[in-house]
């Protein structure tokens, strides 16, 4: 028999040395051979926390507390590997299992504050919020200074109707030192869980009273815009501007003052108002702020950072405003950041080296469409890197990053992201989307890298100087589309991408997935705000023409957004005379096979004018749903109308609004044609969104990009 001590130095020893599989081996040895041997018990559970052995270390430590059971650490670290047992679960999705261990580290240990957090979220999460907040107050109460653990315990509040008390523990979070995400979620919350005058109110005492609460306030503004009131935000931000002599905290106020718009309109009319309204304040805020005041101001590089998302929804021609705001940005943040205004010359490397830059490598549509794009940039020659913007990672992202040479994760302020991507010395930079992420775009207005290219993940020109060349899709784009951009247009064929299509999940029963059974569904799929007014004639239209409609929409997380939208909706069916009763619904957002089930139970999608759809539309292609387009003067509102085309679906293109809505009745109430489009869908789409042609057209358009620079 070996030598107990020998096995237990091994064990040490091997330990010490981080040589853990040894050390877990002849633990394990010398346990068999001395069952009671506690000292061999409690290396061998150490060893395998550190081999991420859970069921083992668990194994071990209950045996040790069932011997010492008031020994405090035992019972400390059996309760920690059964919570941390709980996350595995939880994110392999086996919630049930994750509950029952959340539930084990509770019963050895009450006082576990990180398990009664977690089990709260689970609760929340699973839409069990009167237990969830019992939990999280556990949590907030032996945590006080934790945002998110405040933060979700206010959402708990607001689900139970306890909505002063959700106003009470966000109050306290907006003059902590919270994250840009967690003065977000505090900002949005508010809203809810108060009227928007009760909310605004208290936003203004905050301000007004707490000095470290201005960035607090001007993310509060953010969410109003948001929320549709543009009017309120500007009235918080001039208290702001007010409120201060800082010339940067100035130019952080009169940026949004200048630049915000609202995310949904109340009329046409409003749209168009704000537009010109949004022109004139672009350009006194350019006048305002030339560069030589940026230079004696000196703000730090943050204090510029802007997106104009949702100024592409509004349907009008953006080149020349996104010119006039592209350039002003450039040349603000390379007068801050001169190191990286000069043109930059390409250092030789044995392979070109391409950094792909977003904020979204992971499971969104950006994801969706540009995985080909890492996976086959990866094998043809490039060395490739991929560069995250932000901290968000899934099972996608761990792909993509198997697909490229390297991984980098930019960290701190723009300076230092700015700093880390110039030195990677990329040859090109590519950015699959702009205009969605102020980073993002704060980073491409700089000169990082010879050649920078963005593509269509936002279908709109960034107007920035700093960008070479913008990738689209020939079938989408319209004759004349160079001059829709300011960048130089390279146009890949089919649909620009090997698209990453989704499995699609069993069809489920209209009653089971909160749809009626007895009408006919026209499913309206998109994000609210890129539903322009001039969508509510054709959704009347079809009203008028289908006594049996009922539109599906989803919820958005801002209440007051819906609430301008719905009422817009009222108004357009009264004014022709239409009974809105039981004519529309929202429902709640749901994971990807619960979404892809209500396309598969509606009858037909009506696509949205001027910003068409794109993964909304092949999602419904892929569930088997028609749908029907009328292609905008833009490549963001003729998506949908280049698939159509390609899958030989030509009839379901209208040319007005009015045959739209036309074309949506009689597609929705015809079943024989509509299973006969279904299964030309069906047969053709593999050749849409399985060609390889566009990611060897992409290869050439950056080699011939490299030869040029």
């Amino acid at each position: 028999m070996n030598d107990p001590s020998r096995l237990f130095r091994e064990a040490q020893d091997a330990f010490a040395s981080g040589i853990f599989d040894a050390a877990f081996t002849a633990a394990t040895s010398l346990i068999d051979a001395v069952p009671d041997h506690a000292q061999a018990r409690a290396l061998r559970a150490n060893t395998a926390l550190k081999l991420d052995r859970l069921q083992d270390a668990i194994a071990d430590l209950a045996w040790l507390l069932d011997r010492q059971p008031d020994h405090a650490t035992i019972r400390r670290n059996l309760s920690m590997c059964w919570m941390r047992l709980g996350n595995r679960n939880k994110d392999a999705g086996e919630f049930a299992a994750a509950d029952g261990a959340y539930r084990n580290a509770l019963g050895i240990d009450p006082a576990n504050d990180a398990a009664h957090y977690n089990l709260g979220l689970l609760l929340l999460e699973s839409a069990k919020s009167t237990d969830a907040q019992k939990h999280l107050e556990f949590a907030a109460a032996a945590d006080p200074g934790n945002i998110n653990v405040v933060l979700k315990l206010a959402e708990a509040q607001i689900e139970n109707g306890n909505n002063g008390d959700a106003v009470k523990s966000l109050e306290r979070i907006a003059v902590l030192d919270c994250t840009r995400e967690q003065m977000q979620q505090c900002s949005r919350l508010l809203l809810h869980a108060a009227s928007p005058d009760t909310a605004k109110s208290l936003a203004l005492q905050l301000i007004q009273a707490q000095p470290k609460a201005t960035g607090w306030g001007r993310e509060f503004c953010h969410q109003l815009r948001k929320n549709s009131d543009l009017a309120g935000s500007r009235e918080l931000l001039g208290v702001l501007r007010n409120h201060t002599d800082d010339p940067t905290e100035q130019l952080r106020v009169d940026i949004p003052l200048a630049l915000g718009l609202p995310s949904t309109y109340s009329s046409l009319a409003e749209l168009h108002t704000v537009r010109s309204d949004y022109l004139t304040r672009l350009d006194a805020l350019i006048e305002a702020y030339p560069i030589s005041r940026i230079a004696r101001i000196q703000p730090n590089p943050e204090a510029l950072l802007w997106d104009n998302f949702f100024l592409a929804y509004q349907g009008e021609d953006d080149v020349e405003p996104q010119r006039r705001f592209g350039r002003w940005i450039a040349d603000s943040l390379q007068c801050v950041m001169p190191e990286f205004a000069a043109p930059l010359q390409r250092v030789r490397h044995a392979r070109p080296r391409l950094a792909m830059v977003s904020s979204r490598f992971h499971k969104c549509t950006v994801g969706s469409y540009f995985t080909s794009w890492v996976e086959h940039l990866g094998q043809s020659g490039w060395d490739l890197i991929l560069v995250h913007i932000g901290d968000t990672r899934d099972a996608l992202t761990a792909r993509l990053a198997n697909a490229a040479q390297h991984e980098v994760a930019l960290s701190g302020n723009l300076a230092s992201a700015a700093r880390t991507l110039h030195d990677l010395d990329a040859d090109i930079i590519l950015y699959p989307e702009l205009g969605m992420d102020f980073r993002a775009l704060g980073l491409a207005a700089l000169r990082l890298a010879p050649a920078q290219v963005c593509a269509w993940g936002h279908p709109v020109t960034t107007g920035l100087p700093t960008i070479d060349a913008y990738v689209s899709c020939a079938e989408m784009e319209p004759v004349g589309a160079a001059a829709h951009y300011t960048e130089r247009l390279l146009m890949l064929p089919d649909l620009g991408t090997r698209y990453l299509s989704h499995r699609i999940p069993e069809s489920a029963s209209r009653g089971h997935i909160g749809l009626p059974e007895d009408s006919t569904l026209y499913l309206v799929p998109q994000s609210l705000f890129k539903i322009h007014p001039d969508n509510d004639s054709v959704i009347v239209d079809i009203a008028r023409r289908d006594p049996s409609a009922v539109f599906v929409f989803f919820e958005n997380k801002e209440s007051g957004s819906r609430a301008v939208f719905e009422e817009r909706l009222r108004r357009a069916f009264a004014a022709a005379g239409i009974n809105t009763a039981q004519r529309w619904l929202f429902l709640p957002a749901r994971p990807r096979d619960g979404y892809l089930q209500v396309n598969m139970a509606c009858d037909v999608m009506v696509d949205t004018l001027h910003f068409s759809g794109g993964n909304t539309s092949l999602d419904a292609l892929h569930a088997g749903l028609p749908i029907v387009t009328c292609p905008g003067r833009f490549m963001r509102g003729r998506q949908s109308m280049a698939m159509l085309k390609h899958l030989g679906c030509d009839e379901l293109i209208a040319d007005t609004p009015q045959h739209l809505a036309e074309l949506a009745v009689a597609v929705a109430n015809d079943h024989p044609r509509r299973q006969s489009l279904g299964q030309r869908i069906s047969s053709a789409l593999p050749g849409l969104v399985q060609s390889d042609a566009p990611l060897h057209a992409l290869d050439a358009h950056l080699k011939s990009l490299l030869s040029r620079h």
